[in-house]
């Protein structure tokens, strides 16, 4: 599978939406979090938080995040970019796209907010096979 196609991302994204965030608290110094992750046809990861965590409070003072995406198989796929949390219309429309994937979700309560990462960097780690299969770099789709 070549993650690097938006249509191979997309793909394992489906497949495998646990993952972790990873933002940089106000002192530099990192925070992490397990997060379910929904995509979107154009390649945009979409996840969840209460207005009142770290991780919503770190994104307010700097939107530059990682993730790591597959967290229980031996392929697992990393993200970086900038995060955006989304408001209005956008964050309406994308909050259909996360409760199609997450019914039940709340996403779109007042209380939590709804974050789109659009991938600037990726790179895939495939320890299915020997050697490991690594590859990296700007998505295709961007």
């Amino acid at each position: 599978m070549e993650i690097l196609s938006l249509a191979g991302f997309t793909s394992f994204v489906r497949a495998n939406p646990l993952g972790v965030v990873a933002t940089a608290a106000p002192n530099g110094h990192p925070e992490a979090a397990l997060v379910s992750f929904a995509v979107t046809p154009d390649g945009s990861l979409l996840f969840n938080a209460q207005l009142t965590t770290r991780k919503v409070a770190n994104l307010r003072a700097n939107p530059r995040t990682a993730v790591v995406i597959g967290c229980t198989g031996a392929i697992s796929v990393q993200a970086e970019g900038a995060a955006v949390i989304e408001s209005g219309a956008a964050r309406r429309e994308a909050g259909q796209v996360y409760l199609e994937r997450f019914p039940g979700s709340r996403a779109l309560d007042e209380d939590f907010a709804l974050i789109r990462l659009v991938p600037d960097w990726l790179r895939s780690y495939d320890a299915s096979v020997e050697p490991a299969r690594v590859s990296e770099g700007v998505p295709t789709w961007t």
